[in-house]
């Protein structure tokens, strides 16, 4: 059974946020996440992740359960000064389940495609086989939502980012056929270069830097 490391007066051996604070940079570094990376999974700043991996602050309840959540380790761990080789307070990895999850996910996309598919053909005798295109890019936008809450991986939102530029053209492009729109191709040049280009931006600096977001973040660190 759990219990804090106390001494025999009962007073607490070590003082719980400095505890606190060292289980925190441990988890992040076993991820090899930066205190920017932590915090843009967490909606806060990297100057709020530095203060209470500094022991400065801690997190409130609902955050630290999210931490929690995020690192699959139960509330008990963080309170632990020394964790053992078969922690029991460590919850069984994942990654597996929610990647199985993102697909279910996709596969509900193309299923919807499917039935609106049979009951536009069904109902109204057309053939819009289209839709299915238009599943394609919705499918990137899924597959990036649970990235971006679960995994993180810049090299994944590179690629979404990349599908969904050229295929959502491209179904605006089937859907406008008789127009013969070829130059919207055009514009899927420079928006494919900024994607690219802010990737390798993000990879340099460490950071995701969106101006409203930061905003937000330096209000609630304060």
């Amino acid at each position: 059974m759990f219990t804090l490391d106390f001494w025999k007066n009962g007073e607490i051996m070590e003082n719980v946020k400095e505890i606190i604070a060292q289980n925190l940079v441990s988890l992040r570094k076993s991820r090899h996440w930066t205190q920017q990376e932590l915090a843009e999974k967490l909606a806060y700043s990297d100057k709020a992740v530095s203060r209470w991996e500094h022991a400065e602050t801690l997190p409130d309840i609902e955050t630290l359960c999210k931490i929690c959540e995020l690192y699959g380790v139960r509330f008990e761990y963080l309170l632990q000064k020394e964790q053992p080789k078969n922690n029991p307070y460590l919850v069984k990895n994942n990654i597996g389940v929610r990647v199985l999850v993102m697909f279910i996910a996709i596969c509900s996309v193309w299923i919807a495609a499917l039935l609106a598919y049979m009951g536009v053909q069904t109902v109204l005798s057309k053939n819009v086989w289209t839709v299915f295109m238009w599943a394609i890019p919705t499918s990137a936008i899924v597959c990036q939502t649970y990235n971006r809450l679960y995994f993180g991986s810049r090299a994944l939102k590179c690629v979404m980012h990349s599908i969904l530029n050229w295929t959502l053209l491209l179904a605006i492009y089937l859907e406008l056929i008789q127009y013969n729109m070829w130059m919207l191709f055009l514009v899927g040049i420079p928006i494919q270069a900024v994607i690219v280009l802010m990737t390798v931006v993000k990879i340099k600096t460490g950071a995701d830097y969106n101006p409203k977001k930061r905003r937000e973040e330096l209000w609630r660190s304060e």
